[in-house]
């Protein structure tokens, strides 16, 4: 941290930077404030310099986890805070084009609404990744993918993402990712992908402001649970700077799922309406949801310990069909249970939804592109890669750790 100039009134202007180096904060302390601590009713941060640094990085690292994105930043990103002297002010951000890449400004008032101070943030860091490779013109990026994705950190990440000064960085359950935005979306009606595309005066105003970014919400969070939906989003973002426009990239990346942008539009109502629509009745209790995903990732196989031992039943890890099994006898068995996780994604309690998507992503990458054709028009199965391998076992061992972690949250020794 570097003290510099005094600003008005004899208070020193400091400057911090964070971790990564990628972000540089500028602006005036703030003291601890007199109302309590830990208030989760309170909906605005007061922006210090050495934690809005801590809080940029840490949205920084969750963005690009949600999307696998590199940590190769090329763009510096400078952050003034200003004395707020009205309520809702501005957010400017601009960017600078220089010789070896892009750099960018973003002026924040000191006391600004959490979500405002997210959405910028998950904003200018998508801009940076995506203008890497941009040479004279800035990429253009959908609207509702910094709105929607903002939210869906905001209710998927248990530690408090913006910090401020006397507040702790508490860890929550997290239950319902989407419960929020579902309740609004049944009560006002979901807006069209055209609206979320082209969102007009209307969208953007302080009524409708919330529903916008709800249903963009809906959009990025559906967008994620497609099979390859991270990596397509990533590609979106990489192939914008060769496009005068976001869809033509969209479409380049999500070809697998939409041609064109009306079947977007279509698969976008329909899961918009699932979601507000879906309630107990076609949810599985908790308990259910637990013992299906463990069906799912133990499967059962007849062992003989000698030649001449009748077989006996024994249940096998994902791990070990992923590691040992031949190309020929896994594909078959991979694909079955892309399936059953589609099914069981659609109907678990609401907290293992995210992590059966995570699941469903990894079988869904040692599945893909396994079969080809030979020449005389049979099935020809193909082995992945070590590296590939190596980083499937690793994740499913992860999400393993996660899941017995869920169970003793959620599911508490008798």
């Amino acid at each position: 941290m570097n003290i510099g100039e005094s600003a008005a009134g004899g208070m020193d202007v400091v400057s911090a930077r964070s971790t990564s180096g990628q972000f540089i904060v500028r602006g005036i302390p703030q003291g601890t404030p007199r109302s309590r601590p830990g208030d989760a009713d309170v909906s605005y941060l007061r922006l210090d310099p050495m934690l809005t640094a801590v809080s940029l990085e840490r949205i920084k690292q969750n963005v690009h986890a949600a999307l696998n994105l590199p940590d190769k930043w090329r763009g510096l990103i400078t952050v003034t805070t200003f004395p707020a002297r009205e309520d809702d002010a501005a957010v400017r951000v601009t960017s600078v084009h220089y010789a070896d890449g892009w750099g960018y400004g973003v002026e924040l008032p000191e006391v600004l609404d959490k979500a405002r101070f997210v959405r910028c943030a998950v904003g200018v860091l998508l801009a940076e990744f995506a203008n890497r490779n941009a040479l004279a013109r800035e990429s253009e990026l959908p609207p509702w993918l910094a709105e929607g994705l903002a939210a869906q950190l905001d209710s998927t990440i248990a530690t408090t993402l913006a910090l401020e000064p006397g507040k702790l960085s508490l860890s929550e359950a997290r239950g319902d990712p989407l419960r929020k935005s579902r309740e609004l979306i049944r009560q006002r009606g979901a807006l069209t992908f055209s609206q979320l595309s082209l969102p007009g005066d209307s969208e953007l105003s302080d009524a409708n402001r919330d529903l916008y970014r709800a249903c963009s919400h809906v959009l990025v969070h559906e967008l994620l649970r497609l099979r390859d939906g991270r990596e397509s989003l990533r590609d979106m973002l990489e192939q914008l700077p060769a496009h005068l426009n976001w869809q033509a990239a969209f479409l380049r990346a999500f070809h697998n799922h939409f041609p064109r942008l009306i079947e977007a539009d279509k698969w976008y109502m329909l899961a918009a309406t699932h979601i507000s629509e879906r309630d107990a009745l076609s949810v599985w209790p908790l308990e259910t949801s637990f013992a299906q995903l463990d069906d799912l990732l133990a499967t059962s196989v007849q062992v003989r310990t000698s030649t001449n031992d009748l077989p006996i039943l024994a249940q096998v890890k994902l791990q070990r069909i992923i590691s040992e099994w031949e190309p020929a006898v896994q594909t078959p068995v991979l694909e079955q249970k892309l399936a059953q996780f589609e099914v069981l994604r659609r109907r678990a309690a609401a907290a293992l939804v995210d992590i059966v998507t995570e699941y469903e992503l990894v079988v869904g990458s040692c599945a893909r592109g396994r079969v080809s054709k030979a020449r005389n028009g049979k099935p020809r199965f193909s082995a992945n890669s070590p590296a590939l391998v190596r980083e499937a076992l690793k994740r499913l061992d992860q999400l393993d750790r996660r899941l017995q972690a869920l169970r003793n949250q959620l599911q508490p020794a008798q």
